[in-house]
């Protein structure tokens, strides 16, 4: 049976992020089959531990135990980058933009100093 606490775990042993089949979501909600109802349950139980999902409205969450979403912790950089991803708005596209300029300059500074060694 899985939990939430479990998924937690998962996701903060993926770095912020991980993907699960809906079974396991709707098993830690503790349902018999996945409704919207019960996909609003789920999304409810994420958001009080901190976490959210993609898909992120219960009406496009999978009702498929087989189908897969992914489960992200908020406050994590890739969840603040998926937040954004989610919710349009100029404020969100400069932090996306900055995000992305920044991590490639972080990659690319990795890189000449790794050549420079």
């Amino acid at each position: 049976m899985t939990t939430y606490e479990e998924i937690k775990g998962f996701v903060d042993a993926g770095g912020g992020v991980a993907t699960f089949a809906a079974g396991e979501l709707r098993e830690a909600q503790g349902a018999g089959r996945l409704t919207e109802r019960i996909n609003e349950g789920i999304l409810r139980s994420l958001n009080a531990l901190g976490m959210g999902a993609v898909p992120n409205e219960a009406y496009l969450m999978p009702t498929s135990q087989h189908d897969e979403v992914r489960v992200y912790d908020k406050a994590s950089s890739i969840g603040r980058i998926i937040e954004a991803a989610l919710a349009p708005g100029d404020e969100n596209d400069r932090y996306l933009v900055e995000t992305i300029d920044t991590t490639a300059a972080d990659i690319v500074e990795q890189i000449r100093r790794l050549v420079a060694e």
